[in-house]
């Protein structure tokens, strides 16, 4: 069955990049290939499934036909916590008739990444 392999991510900042994913979706930095183009591969649950070119543009990343990519499920409170201290802002949501809630983080250079959790653990 198919599945996504995973997201390419434009970056100018891969220093800031790595940092908030590091931080927002726990991603870890793992091996790449050698490819020609500057970049680097960030690792979830040991696969590599963010995957960072770095270019050379002026400007943050215009919004484009890809909105943002979610990622979960998480600890409300441990979630929370890791997002409040990255400065970004943010904003919470909820998928209507689940007990999905979302946290939409607006990261570095124009990223949007969605956090899941369970509400019904989050009330708890």
């Amino acid at each position: 069955m198919p599945q996504l392999d995973h997201v390419n991510i434009h970056t100018r900042d891969a220093t800031t990049m790595i940092g908030f994913l590091e931080t927002v979706v726990q991603a870890r930095r793992g091996y790449r290939p050698p490819f020609q183009n500057p970049g680097h591969w960030l690792y979830l649950e040991g696969q590599p499934s963010i995957h960072l070119d770095v270019v050379d543009r002026d400007d943050s990343y215009p919004q484009g036909m890809v909105n943002h990519c979610a990622f979960g499920p998480y600890d409300f409170e441990r979630i929370v916590e890791r997002v409040k201290s990255t400065g970004f802002p943010y904003e919470f949501s909820e998928i209507p008739d689940t007990d999905i809630g979302q946290i939409f983080v607006y990261g570095p250079e124009g990223l949007k990444v969605e956090l899941q959790y369970r509400r019904s653990i989050a009330t708890q």
